[in-house]
């Protein structure tokens, strides 16, 4: 099972970053290997409708789960049609937000956040 997170950087110390459609990168993490499995970097740069755009990407790299600060209804709707399950997080490291969705401490999120 892949689990995604808008992120600063590229290892498991960076920082979640909160701008979901504008992230530079999003880690992809296995939750099964218990390792990195791919960085994306976000090469979309359309003024409106990157929500759509990246939601679409992440269920193209076959993730299932997606955990981030906020989501707007558009993405949210893609990300819902898609399959891939939601949650909360507060800004932490990717280490962190992946053991607290382990440990089941995050929301799952059933409609959009702004």
């Amino acid at each position: 099972m892949k689990l995604a997170i808008p992120s600063q950087g590229k290892t498991l110390d960076s920082l979640s970053n909160d701008r979901f459609a504008r992230a530079e990168l999003f880690v992809i993490y296995d939750l099964e290997k218990n390792e990195i499995v791919e960085v994306v970097e976000n090469t979309a740069n359309d003024a409106h409708g990157m929500g759509p755009k990246v939601s679409q990407m992440l269920a193209e790299k076959g993730v299932n789960v997606l955990v981030l600060e906020s989501v707007g209804k558009n993405a949210f709707e893609v990300l819902n049609a898609a399959g891939i399950e939601v949650y909360l997080t507060k800004k932490d490291t990717l280490s962190n937000i992946i053991e607290n969705y382990k440990n089941g401490k995050l929301e799952k999120v059933e409609n959009a956040t702004h």
